[in-house]
């Protein structure tokens, strides 16, 4: 007869490994999660927006050649968000910046030329959209209290002049 050994681990032994293996799978998950979820404190993200233009003929086609540059902005949820938008067209043309179906209105504050600095036309809050003529500037503001991708766009140039106000969180 063949006796069998078993050699059985101590309590100090056992609670040691599993201990290693807590700390492993803590470690583990905690970088995990560190790399899935990034904070990032609110801020004020200020852009410059303009009105470009398409190179064909509007009259042909029949559709406006005139678009937003840049036709995308990405702000963290909470940022307080600073739109510097001039009307840079060379014709008597005007345009807007228009968020008619968001949850979001703005500050805006209208400068009679091309930049911030020149004389103030108006200051108004809790707008949904602001005019602009040929060389004035508008400094829009507000907070991205809401996450998920808005449009924005000119009422006189639509659908071509449209772009996404993306709010990350």
């Amino acid at each position: 007869m063949t006796q069998s050994t078993t050699k059985q681990w101590s309590t100090e032994k056992l609670l040691l490994v599993i201990s290693m293996i807590a700390i492993l799978a803590g470690v583990a998950i905690g970088t995990s999660v560190g790399y899935a979820v990034r904070y990032e404190a609110p801020t004020t993200r200020t852009f410059y927006l303009f009105n470009s233009s398409l190179n064909f003929d509007e009259e042909l086609w029949g559709v406006s050649h005139d678009t937003f540059s840049p036709d995308r902005i990405t702000v963290n949820k909470a940022d307080k968000v600073v739109i510097i938008y001039r009307n840079i067209e060379d014709a008597n043309e005007d345009h807007t910046f228009t968020m008619l179906d968001t949850p979001y209105t703005f500050d805006a504050v209208v400068h009679v030329g091309r930049n911030e600095t020149t004389p103030v036309l108006s200051s108004t809050s809790d707008l949904t959209s602001v005019n602009l003529h040929q060389n004035q500037t508008a400094v829009i503001s507000f907070t991205a209290s809401w996450g998920g991708v808005f449009q924005y766009r000119c009422i006189y140039h639509y659908p071509t002049m449209t772009g996404y106000l993306v709010v990350l969180g």
